[in-house]
């Protein structure tokens, strides 16, 4: 394959980019943005994505700014540990997760890609249409509002775009978007517990874990009617005050927080697409499967999905063929995490007294007998893993990945 055009230079995007370099000629990266940065807190890195960072040997230096997790706990509003698990051993030294800032990764993969030769970058261009016969028409500046616009051709073009992705918008694909959840993140100084820990309260959910430099990553559901508007007031006070009413310890990370400007606010929407590929347009990422953070499966599965399309794109292979293929592979898996993700977001949400002393019931049983806890996810894991440290594509390239 000649050219590869990839939108989007966020984990996703830098990931394709320097998978896509093993099976194309050129890649061009293209980003709205002039200086690429990733927006977020952070992020759990589990076995399926560490597997694609240790082939493309980015993970010894995630290692060093992350923090290693070897447990998770979800617990009620009162305190009571729900379900307790001790992170799957996939083999290999995927037996734990990786909490990492998102802005130490995005810097990790956009120094690779910067290394690559093979990658060229567009910064400050502004995606205006993408037409399946491989076309995208770019404006300068990151509102698209240059004095001209131009068009790129490629032999396939990547959509890392995002939820709000162009590529899909303009594309041709038929797709659905959710509504959303919203919710706020940020990172303050201190610690509490050496793993992860998500309480289910009548709020939401509010979770913590550690990272690296003495600091905690925290985030904490924003849709119930009095956080909603404490949040569109922007108001830290009142914010942390309802929390505060049903979880004191989300207050106490709160009251860490000097300003409501240190908090991040975000809508988590799930989008579902009848097919990933339109004519040479192709997704991936949340672009193509946006889901619940409840598993925190989004940028493990979009670094998956990278490696999965590289690997459909064999040589003597047509490129609607490739997408197919990769179509075929990655698309009912990744809708199978998308509705686990949803079932568990349903479940921490529910406000029924009795719904919510089934739930619970539930959920102790499967810490208490633990072959109830393991299931399609970790199987689907397990595979992922398998096949990303199998892949051909991340052998032995001009930059030494995968070596």
């Amino acid at each position: 394959m000649d050219h590869v055009v990839v939108v989007g230079a966020g984990i996703g995007g830098l990931a394709a980019s320097l998978v896509l370099s093993r099976v194309a000629k050129r890649v061009t990266l293209v980003e709205r943005a002039d200086h690429p940065a990733e927006v977020g807190a952070a992020l759990a890195l589990q076995a399926n994505g560490m597997a694609v960072l240790a082939r493309l040997g980015l993970l010894p230096s995630v290692e060093r700014v992350g923090a290693r997790i070897e447990r998770m706990d979800i617990r009620n509003a009162g305190g009571r540990v729900l379900l307790t698990a001790q992170m799957p051993d996939f083999g290999g030294g995927f037996d734990h997760a990786i909490a990492v800032r998102r802005t130490q990764l995005h810097q990790l993969l956009l120094d690779a890609v910067n290394a690559e030769g093979s990658v060229m970058t567009r910064f400050g261009c502004t995606v205006m249409s993408a037409d399946p016969s491989g076309s995208l028409v770019v404006r300068s500046g990151p509102g698209g509002g240059g004095p001209t616009a131009s068009t790129l051709h490629a032999d396939l073009v990547v959509g890392a775009d995002g939820v709000n992705s162009a590529v899909r918008s303009t594309g041709g694909f038929d797709s659905r978007l959710s509504a959303g959840s919203s919710y706020v993140r940020t990172i303050v100084q201190g610690h509490a517990n050496p793993w992860f820990e998500e309480f289910w309260t009548p709020l939401g959910s509010f979770g913590h874990a550690p990272l690296g430099g003495d600091t905690t990553y925290f985030w904490a559901a924003a849709q119930s009617p009095a956080v909603t508007d404490a949040v569109s007031r922007r108001d830290l006070v009142s914010f942390a005050a309802e929390w505060r009413r049903v979880l004191p310890i989300a207050g106490e990370f709160l009251a860490k927080v000097s300003s409501f400007d240190d908090l991040l606010v975000n809508t988590v929407r799930r989008v579902d697409c009848r097919r990933w590929f339109s004519g040479r347009l192709v997704l991936l990422g949340d672009a193509a499967h946006a889901m619940a953070p409840n598993l925190g499966q989004g940028a493990n599965s979009a670094l998956g999905d990278a490696v999965a399309l590289a690997e459909a794109l064999v040589p003597g292979t047509s490129v609607q063929t490739a997408l197919e293929r990769y179509d075929h592979r990655r698309r009912p898996a990744a809708r199978r995490v998308q509705n686990t993700a949803g079932f568990l977001q349903r479940l921490c949400n529910l406000h029924q007294a009795r719904a919510i002393r089934v739930r619970d019931a539930v959920l102790m049983a499967m810490t208490r007998i633990p072959r109830l806890g393991e299931g399609t996810t970790r199987r689907a894991l397990a595979s992922e893993v398998q096949t990303v440290m199998s892949a051909s594509v991340l052998g032995n390239g001009p930059s030494g990945i995968g070596a």
